[in-house]
């Protein structure tokens, strides 16, 4: 296992220019099994309103953040043959970490470590066709999350981590502060967009509309970690077992991941433009809703 998480940090430390951050949960996530993903909600098309005169203008908006920080989780484990052993084997590991990322300029009020289980662990002896299970010893494991600003620090603190041995790199969180500013810069946004709707309406076919109420206001954002697609190479040979002359054939399929980001194709607005980089992406949809009469003046 250890030579797996292993495998995994050298395929990080491989980019020499400014790498996307992900980490091994993309695996348990609907990017690895292909799953629907979640949409944001935009324009319907459907002007038609409920009610008998009713009429509506909608408004999909799409912003593109840069995180204000990042926040990256450690798995650490240790195995012993008594419980406090086991804990301090990881306690001695988080200390050293820890130590490592004070020569970053990442203090101890950045790191943030929880207990999350310590249980027993069994392993077998086989005599013969009997196979017997035997109490080995506790097993502790923790997280550690290490709060950071700067992007260029993401592989030092992973080059950090490895050092201690320190290999199963979860998650990378994408943060940002102040949601109450990227909402009221959204909803500016699309109340903008509404009114140049009407104006439009009003001036290309001779009606008046009157405002009746505001009918659906729908943020969301979209991290990430939920954003990454798979990829396989087809080219590649196909990944199959088969038996010919007692002997085991296995051919292997590789694939990978890629970030794939909401364009702004299907909304009215975009406030900030899609860069290279991977970036929170926040959208709100606005419907209107109008009654409408036709002017005496055309």
């Amino acid at each position: 296992m250890k030579k797996t998480f292993l495998l995994l940090a050298l395929l990080f430390f491989a980019g020499t220019v400014s790498a996307q951050e992900s980490g091994n949960r993309i695996y348990g996530n609907r990017g690895y099994y292909n799953q629907q993903r979640r949409q944001p909600q935009t324009n319907t098309g459907n002007l038609a309103s409920n009610r008998s005169s009713g009429y509506s203008i909608e408004a999909s908006v799409l912003t593109n953040l840069k995180p204000d920080a990042f926040v990256a989780v450690f798995g650490i484990n240790e195995e012993a043959s008594a419980s406090a052993a086991s804990n301090e084997k990881v306690n001695a590991k988080i200390n050293e970490f820890a130590r490592a990322m004070s020569g970053l300029g990442i203090s101890r009020n950045e790191i943030f470590v929880d207990f999350i289980t310590q249980n027993r662990v069994y392993d077998y002896t086989v005599q013969g066709a009997q196979a017997t299970e035997n109490f080995s010893g506790f097993e502790t494991k923790k997280t550690i999350a290490v709060r950071y600003k700067r992007r260029d620090l993401f592989e030092k603190i992973l080059a950090a981590a490895a050092n201690v041995q320190i290999f199963d790199l979860i998650k990378v969180d994408y943060i940002v502060s102040d949601f109450d500013a990227v909402r009221a810069r959204l909803f500016e946004e699309a109340v903008k967009v509404i009114k140049a709707k009407e104006a439009k309406y009003v001036n290309s076919f001779g009606v008046k509309l009157e405002p009746v109420g505001l009918a659906n206001e729908k943020y969301d954002a979209f991290y990430p970690s939920e954003s990454y697609e798979r990829y396989q190479a087809y080219e590649t040979g196909e990944a199959y077992t088969s038996y010919t002359n007692s002997s085991k054939v296995i051919q292997r399929k590789s694939f990978t991941f890629f970030y794939q980001p909401f364009d702004g194709s299907h909304f009215d607005a975009v406030i900030n433009a899609l860069d290279i980089e991977p970036v929170v992406q926040f959208t709100l949809y606005l419907r209107m809703d109008y009654d409408w009469v036709r002017s005496k003046e055309r």
